[in-house]
């Protein structure tokens, strides 16, 4: 099989380490190029080299940040090539270029988030509930007014700056739908079959494009490696006294619900101590402040060695996320290493933990089961080495890659069909 993967590389996301992981593992089973932007990030061009990989780069623009990658006459080649072509990310736009080019060859599209179904991403209704309905240009302007709303309450924006983008949601609601629109359009009649990385995600968007559940799909956890390239766990090393916080400043994340969590948290264990990872100087330190919060301690990015090892030895992992989390990679990480994980119940994350054994799972945005969940963290005695075990249960590398070639194999078969 000859398979070409198309990804953009302009950020080192998630998304971009699941493929690398992937590529990692298809390299030395199926013969691969790599269709990449002449102005992705070095972190992953240079991950790709690593690999040893044939790389082709052509001139990528961004429109409402999805990735246009411009055609070339060494994209036609590639695409003669192939016997199937992996869209791994979000740049769902190549696949009108490709059936151009060869009509009969196979696309299979990655979907590691809610960019083919959402004008802004999210599939999280005015931050408050999880979005199942189609957009309109009425839906995004009311979206759009609850978000700020909600923003304006966490701290994230003042007053002032919510009225004004209430304002402007009038204009530029429509205008992002708009041009949304255009951009992913009737994409989706161009793509052969669909990989989700979650059964959540696949459901949230078979409730927005319905035709979409008669292509065919699979549901494929990432395989979630990377901190095994850094640590080697011990089975009975010791747990240290601080939880981690790895998610960033993206009120999605729920932040300010650990804060809110904190408040208790910090009173009733004392000495315990709370890492935010790149938080610092940014409105969730702010809102600490404002609290009079102690014993948390806020970074900036922490490169991939000393991140690990921050995690490695943590007593617990905290992803309090609001959106439906597409898959939760920062909860399976932890768990890599055998630390214990504690996930809101949206999204993929419940599909990932194991309660009592991996970690625990707690109400989405109620600080109040927060504080129970982290309480309970401390009160059974979690063995490394069983979380690691339960791991490679839940997501298991092989058999990602097994499903992976298995999809691959049926979509070719069906499409020579």
């Amino acid at each position: 099989m000859k398979l070409l993967a198309i990804s953009h590389g302009l950020v080192l996301g998630g998304a971009k380490l699941s493929t690398l992981e992937f590529l990692e593992l298809l390299k030395d089973r199926v013969e691969v190029k790599v269709l990449t932007c002449d102005n992705a990030v070095n972190s992953f061009t240079q991950g790709l080299r690593n690999l040893g990989l044939e790389v082709y780069k052509v001139t990528c623009l961004r429109k409402l940040n999805y990735p246009i990658m411009l055609y070339n006459p060494s994209v036609e080649k590639l695409v003669k090539w192939a016997d199937i072509i992996w869209i791994t990310d979000i740049e769902f736009t190549i696949a009108y270029q490709i059936k151009k080019i060869k009509k009969n060859i196979p696309i299979v599209a990655h979907l590691h988030s809610y960019a083919l179904v959402c004008p802004w991403w999210g599939a999280y209704y005015s931050f408050r509930e999880t979005c199942t309905r189609r957009c309109s240009i009425r839906r995004i302007i009311q979206c759009k007014l609850g978000i700020n709303n909600e923003l304006s309450k966490v701290g994230y924006l003042n007053k002032r700056k919510a009225c004004i983008y209430n304002g402007a949601s009038f204009l530029k609601g429509p205008l992002d739908y708009t041009r949304w629109r255009q951009l992913v359009g009737d994409v989706v009649d161009n793509i052969d079959g669909f990989i989700a990385v979650s059964n959540s995600l696949w459901k949230i968007h078979v409730a927005h494009i319905p035709h979409l559940g008669n292509k065919p799909h699979v549901i494929i956890k990432n395989p979630s490696v990377m901190p095994l390239k850094y640590i080697s766990p011990k089975p009975h090393e010791a747990y240290g006294n601080y939880i981690v916080y790895a998610s960033g400043e993206n009120p999605l994340k729920g932040p300010h619900v650990l804060l809110k969590a904190w408040v208790a948290v910090s009173k009733e264990l004392k000495d315990l101590k709370l890492y935010m990872i790149r938080c610092k100087d940014t409105w969730v330190e702010r809102q600490a402040k404002k609290l009079a919060l102690k014993n948390i301690i806020f970074t900036d990015y922490v490169p991939p060695k000393e991140y690990y090892e921050l995690m490695y030895r943590a007593h617990a992992v905290v992803m309090p996320s609001l959106w439906p989390e597409p898959f939760g990679r920062i909860p399976i990480e932890a768990n890599r290493l055998g630390v214990p994980a504690i996930v809101s119940d949206t999204g993929g994350l419940p599909e990932i933990i194991i309660s009592g054994t991996t970690g625990f799972i707690f109400k989405r945005g109620d600080p109040g089961d927060l504080i129970t969940k982290i309480s309970k963290v401390f009160d059974l005695n979690f063995e490394r080495q069983r979380i690691i075990d339960s791991s490679f249960e839940v997501v298991n590398p092989s058999k990602s890659l097994n499903q992976l070639l298995d999809f691959f194999r049926d979509i070719t078969s069906s499409s020579k069909g």
